[in-house]
């Protein structure tokens, strides 16, 4: 990250005028947590805690520190990584599955961990792969590894992603959660600062009646949603 200036606490834009959530548009979300670069708001409707839009990272500050990623597609590691989701997705999947991976980054490798495993694979990144005809199909299952905590707007994102989906559909994601206030002060996952929106149980909860889905949980941070067939036109 050498090569940005943030400013102090002190000089830190102020908060006066009124912020929406960027996930469920209620207004006037809390104060969370503020640290030497960005402050933290919660919504009181949801539970997201986010970074306020105007302490977001540019663009092209944003894909330097992407850039920076050393997951190779022939690591080991992080195929072990992946397979914290791909494990129990495989599971509910029917031969050869239409899937699509969201926001792969530069190198695709659940895609081809799944391809692997028989499914037809589509990658969509905005940044690494923005094929917009991958985003006018409908899949059977999407995956989102270490992406949702990068969505600037999660609600137009999500909106996005569950009309994507097939009836009895799943969704995919891996994601580090809020547990409490407490903790948030010292988690190492707000230090990287393309993070931006920080999802816990009960915002998962919150999205899964928005819409219409069964959602179970897998270890710490691995969650997979089901869209079933008489929701499957609910948003």
């Amino acid at each position: 990250m050498s090569g940005f200036t943030f400013a102090s606490p002190s000089r830190l834009p102020s908060m006066t005028k009124p912020t929406s959530c960027p996930l469920c548009n209620n207004l006037n979300p809390i104060h969370y947590f503020r640290d030497q670069h960005r402050d933290y708001l919660q919504c009181q409707h949801c539970q997201l805690v986010f970074v306020p839009a105007h302490q977001h990272l540019h663009v092209q500050q944003e894909k330097a520190i992407y850039d920076l990623h050393q997951n190779g597609m022939d690591d080991i590691g992080y195929r072990q990584f992946l397979s914290r989701l791909t494990t129990p997705l495989l599971t509910q999947l029917k031969p050869a599955a239409a899937g699509l991976d969201y926001g792969c980054g530069p190198g695709p490798l659940l895609a081809a961990i799944l391809t692997e495993a028989g499914h037809r694979m589509r990658v969509y990144d905005p940044l690494y792969a923005p094929d917009p005809e991958a985003l006018q199909n409908s899949y059977d299952f999407i995956t989102c590894t270490e992406v949702v905590e990068h969505f600037r707007q999660p609600g137009q994102e999500f909106q996005r992603l569950f009309s994507l989906l097939k009836a009895d559909a799943h969704l995919g994601l891996m994601t580090k959660l809020v547990i409490d206030q407490a903790a948030f002060q010292n988690w190492h996952y707000k230090q990287d600062l393309t993070h931006v929106s920080f999802f816990s149980k009960p915002t998962l909860h919150w999205l899964a009646q928005c819409y219409h889905c069964e959602i179970a949980f897998y270890g710490s941070d691995v969650m997979i949603f089901t869209r079933r067939y008489q929701d499957a036109s609910a948003t």
